[in-house]
C-alpha cells in the first residue's frame, strides 16, 4: 500500500495539532512511565493521521480527534 503524501501547509497543520494536543494532555493526565507517554502521543498522532487522510484540515475538530484517544 502506497502512503499518502501531503504538502507543506498539511504537515505543519499535522504536527501543530499534535502537539498542542499533547501539551494539553499533560496538564490533565498523569503518565506512570514513559512508555505509557509514548504510546499516547503514538496514538495522538496516528489519529491525526488518519483523520487528515479522511481529508479532514479543521485545526479544532482534528484537536477534539486527538483528545479523544485518550478515552479510547
Amino acid at each position: 500500500m502506497d502512503s499518502p503524501e501531503y504538502d507543506a501547509e498539511t504537515v505543519a497543520l499535522m504536527g501543530r495539532v499534535c502537539d498542542d494536543a499533547w501539551q494539553e494532555l499533560q496538564t490533565k493526565v498523569f503518565f506512570p512511565s514513559l512508555n505509557d507517554a509514548r504510546d499516547v502521543r503514538h496514538l495522538i498522532a496516528l489519529r491525526v493521521v488518519t483523520a487528515v487522510s479522511d481529508g479532514e484540515r479543521d485545526p479544532k475538530r482534528l484537536m477534539t480527534i486527538a483528545l479523544d484517544a485518550i478515552d479510547s
